[in-house]
């Protein structure tokens, strides 16, 4: 007699979490142009220049910043008497006004921005506010004027503006500060000696104009590295970057004819940085890898009433999922036992 016993388990598939929940791309290229009355506005652009789409139309509007996951962009706005912190979704729809200030910044985590306003002492601080426009807050205190906040990776620091002499227009003297993101430590980061140079063909070097002064920070989304442009404010600068602890500046662009490079920006992975430049003789958009080469034209930017700043959109790609045989047991993996018996 021969008896047959089935023992029937079922495979299960269990997927594993990946080390990195998404992978960061680029997308579209938010930029200030003029209008045809003339006016700053925001345009997107792809990362070739091509299919130029204007987003803002009312008053003027510059300095835009992508939120983390790419689907809003807050900016500056000058528009009902006053200057403002807006926000509006990437096509341009749904533009609304969250708070009067300037020169916004989101942060990594999406749910908070950063900008720059007066006190009651008329003196610029950082304030920030919950991206839905709620709890409006300042920042810092001191007595220090401080404009243009950018966030560090991990949302736990700041780097920003100050001018040593904020009342001259004509030589304000601005340095980058760095400061904890709730305004604690405040202190100045570029402290290192700086002199632009060009590299001759032969590998010696030429001076080209000293560059105490620093201004335009943007903090890198993945690592410690700060870009900025240093040089003599209001005549001409370079592109540089320098490592959140102060040290390490190096110097990306350089120019012979004294033409300036400025307001760098990030790509969303880190790998390259979008700057402003007047080397062809008028402003356009150009884009370096992050040690500043591979240089390349992408359009024209304007700047004026805001920076001639741009800002890459994050595209957040899902990474395909990994599975594992799940569940060894009654129902883990298909099994046939056979028992003869006789």
């Amino acid at each position: 007699m021969s008896k047959l016993f089935l023992t029937v388990l079922v495979v299960t598939l269990v997927p594993i979490a990946s080390s990195r929940a998404a992978v960061i791309s680029t997308g579209l290229i938010a930029l200030p142009l003029r209008d045809g009355a003339g006016k700053l506005q925001i345009f997107a652009i792809n990362s070739d220049g091509s299919n130029r789409q204007q987003l803002t139309f009312d008053g003027e509007n510059g300095r835009p910043d992508w939120s983390p996951d790419g689907r809003k962009i807050t900016f500056s706005s000058l528009r009902n008497g006053g200057a403002w912190v807006a926000v509006m979704d990437a096509d341009g729809s749904n533009q609304h006004l969250l708070a009067e200030g300037v020169a916004p910044d989101w942060s990594p985590d999406g749910k908070q921005i950063a900008f720059s306003r007066p006190d009651g002492s008329q003196i610029q601080q950082i304030w920030g506010i919950n991206a839905d426009g709620s709890n409006i807050r300042q920042i810092t205190h001191s007595s220090t004027f401080k404009i243009a906040p950018s966030w560090s990776p991990h949302g736990n620091e700041m780097v920003f503006i100050t001018p040593r002499n904020p009342t001259t227009p004509t030589d304000p003297q601005p340095e980058i500060g760095i400061m904890n993101s709730d305004g604690t430590n405040e202190r100045i980061l570029t402290t290192e000696d700086r002199v632009n140079i060009l590299v001759n063909p032969d590998g010696s070097t030429t001076v080209l104009e000293t560059a105490y002064d620093a201004n335009a920070p943007s903090w890198s989304p993945v690592d410690n590295r700060i870009a900025f442009w240093s040089g003599i404010e209001n005549q001409y600068g370079q592109i540089w970057t320098i490592n959140s602890d102060g040290t390490g500046s190096k110097q990306l662009t350089e120019d012979p004819n004294h033409r300036n490079s400025d307001d760098p920006a990030w790509s969303p992975d880190g790998t390259k940085i979008l700057f402003s430049t007047g080397r062809s003789g008028r402003n356009e958009l150009w884009v370096m890898d992050a040690d500043g080469s591979n240089e390349e034209r992408i359009s024209d930017i304007d700047a004026s009433p805001f920076p001639g700043r741009a800002s890459w959109q994050p595209v957040i790609v899902p990474e395909p999922a990994t599975f594992i045989l799940g569940s060894l047991g009654l129902f883990g993996i298909v099994g046939l036992s056979a028992r003869h018996r006789r």
